[in-house]
């Protein structure tokens, strides 16, 4: 972020930044990843987070219309509304949903999700998760006996510094910016040229008003979806599931997700495609607000 500093100090870290970004593509990057629009022709897409608002925004589409393609993300899939609105994309980016050294809330979480996918999904779905999840055999086992599933690979590493060489990796799809949350890798495999436009739900983001410290400098964050709103209790947040983070640690990780969006909108903008958000009282300020019903009009 290139907040305080001088036009010297931005360009002499970009440089830096570039030359360490290339040096991971070396060592983390195989090949490049899949990307959403390798597999379809529509133009227009609607991102589902899992927000409380959800459930009211939901209400405001009767109908998907035939050019526009849905994408959810995380734990969605272990909801009714699946079945009903029978997206053909997902996207995760939660080391805690493939990785096996974790605490057992996560273990179990991630079964239920992999279960669910792979029981409920009657139609052509696409699941795109990071190529670090390839070598973890426990939720791909869940999803083996279901040929409408297709496993698609995406790189999520961090490319940061000269902006040109940064949208260079974006569209091979070698890298990111940095994934902190998983809109942000959803919104990278759906930005190429021929997209219209994105319009997110369910992308509150109203961490900051659900943070708490306790007297034993406990950091606790609610994080309230639209599947459990009335239920959800405050917990630490986990580092790749495990323990728990600092409020530094916390604030970093919202600051880099924020900012990630920026970087996105950026990114956008270059390519002259537009991204809504539709979500209604959002703390996300990097793009334009545009509700659900407004947005189908123009569709």
């Amino acid at each position: 972020m290139n907040i305080f500093k001088t036009s010297i100090q931005i360009a002499i870290e970009n440089i830096f930044l570039t030359a360490f970004s290339i040096l991971k593509i070396f060592i983390l990057v195989r090949k490049k990843g899949a990307k959403i629009n390798d597999f379809t022709t529509k133009k227009h897409f609607i991102v589902l987070g899992n927000g409380p608002s959800l459930v009211y925004e939901l209400k405001g589409i009767d109908k998907i219309p035939s050019q526009t393609e849905v994408i959810c993300v995380n734990h969605f899939p272990s909801t009714d509304q699946f079945e009903i609105i029978k997206p053909n994309f997902y996207v995760t980016g939660a080391p805690d949903l493939w990785l096996d050294d974790i605490d057992q809330e996560f273990v179990d979480n991630s079964n239920k999700l992999f279960k669910n996918i792979a029981k409920k999904t009657e139609w052509e779905f696409f699941l795109f998760i990071p190529f670090e999840a390839r070598k973890y055999k426990r939720w791909q086992n869940h999803l083996k006996g279901n040929p409408h599933i297709k496993i698609k690979y995406y790189n999520n590493n961090a490319v940061e510094g000269i902006k040109s060489f940064n949208y260079l990796c974006y569209r091979n799809q070698i890298g990111m910016p940095r994934p902190h949350n998983v809109m942000i890798p959803c919104l990278s495999l759906c930005l190429q040229p021929n997209v219209k436009d994105i319009l997110l739900l369910g992308v509150g983001h109203t961490w900051l008003r659900d943070l708490t410290v306790t007297q034993n400098n406990e950091v606790l964050l609610n994080q309230k979806h639209f599947y459990d709103k009335d239920t959800s209790k405050a917990k630490p947040l986990d580092k790749r599931g495990k323990g728990s983070r600092n409020l530094y640690e916390v604030l970093s990780k919202f600051t880099l997700a924020f900012y990630g969006y920026f970087i996105i909108k950026e990114y956008a903008d270059s390519m002259n495609v537009k991204i809504y958000n539709g979500t209604e009282d959002s703390f996300i300020d990097a793009f334009e607000r545009r509700n659900i019903e407004n947005y189908l009009k123009n569709v």
